[in-house]
């Protein structure tokens, strides 16, 4: 399949994200369903309809549970879960738009910083100088909520970044999993999952009362979710991490740009207190993650020039 096709689903991916974190917020202030109501009601029936196309539409088996894959998948559905749960609720505390701004520079800070600690990669100086970029942002952003009184950081502040951190660590087991499995498998057992356990926590601590329309409007949206975690492991597998996430980084300013786009239709969802920080600090996060993802492709081609040298020599 060409470059061209695989970045436009990417791109299809990223605006999923953007809309999906509007449609959280939408159908909160709208249809008043809580947003918890929101991922527990929408995750399990996306998942469920993934694992449905995937086996018998597509007619692929489903393998990761014959070898030890279940035991990663198992660990990045908590993880997932997790983040999942936090990311929800920061929504419905301090707006899509704010909660994306700060969620995915981090998440990429992360990602990097994991594979340092736990994979002993080295960085090059121009990834460290991008990561430096990203955090300069994502500082600049978490001041968006800037009053008379001073920044104000909150809980939902709090959880966007926590939420960033378990899902940069479910992220790291999703990219060997889809090395060795069908990622469209995997997203569908990911969801499935995750939406279970939150449907648990739910209905244990906090029954939601929804209506037929409720149902309806969580099984529409549930095709924006699958839409957005389904293609973006598939993008990972096709054009690897780098690229996507250069891609997906513009949902955090996407996200915005939608919000204000409601404005004039007297919508009123949560924008960052300070907007032209919060876009400043998105705009240099975005600039860091490129300058950081850049850095990586030039070591994966260097990588791969050596190999092929190797290859020749033992060849001749």
């Amino acid at each position: 399949m060409s470059r061209i096709t695989n970045n436009w689903v990417t791109l299809i991916s990223t605006a999923a994200f953007s809309i999906e974190a509007v449609l959280v917020e939408l159908l909160y202030v709208m249809a008043s369903i809580p947003t918890l109501a929101i991922a527990a009601g929408s995750m399990p029936i996306a998942g469920a309809m993934v694992l449905i196309i995937n086996g018998f539409v597509f007619r692929n088996k489903f393998t990761i549970f014959k070898g030890n894959g279940w035991k990663m998948l198992i660990v990045g559905g908590a993880l997932f879960t997790a983040a999942d749960f936090m990311w929800f609720d920061s929504v419905d505390r301090i707006g899509s738009g704010k909660t994306m701004l700060l969620t995915i520079p981090a998440e990429e800070v992360f990602i990097v910083l994991l594979a340092i600690v736990f994979l002993a990669e080295r960085m090059l100086k121009l990834q460290l100088v991008g990561i430096g970029v990203a955090i300069v942002g994502f500082t600049i952003s978490a001041a968006s909520n800037v009053s008379g009184n001073g920044v104000h950081f909150q809980i939902g502040d709090l959880e966007a970044i926590l939420s960033a951190t378990f899902n940069a660590l479910a992220i790291t087991l999703f990219a060997k999993l889809i090395v060795r499995y069908n990622p469209t498998e995997v997203s569908g057992w990911i969801m499935l999952i995750s939406g279970l356990v939150i449907n648990a926590i739910q209905y244990t601590f906090y029954p939601p009362h929804l209506s037929v329309i409720d149902w309806l409007y969580l099984i529409g949206f549930s095709f924006i979710a699958l839409a957005a975690f389904t293609l973006y492991n598939v993008s990972m597998k096709r054009i690897g991490s780098s690229m996507t996430s250069i891609i997906t980084s513009t949902s955090l300013i996407l996200t915005v740009v939608i919000q204000l786009a409601m404005v004039p239709f007297g919508i009123a969802l949560t924008l960052p207190s300070n907007l032209a920080l919060a876009l400043l600090g998105g705009g240099i996060s975005v600039a860091g993650i490129c300058i950081s993802s850049k850095a990586e492709q030039k070591r994966e081609k260097t990588e791969e020039k050596i190999k092929d040298k190797n290859m020749e020599v033992i060849t001749n």
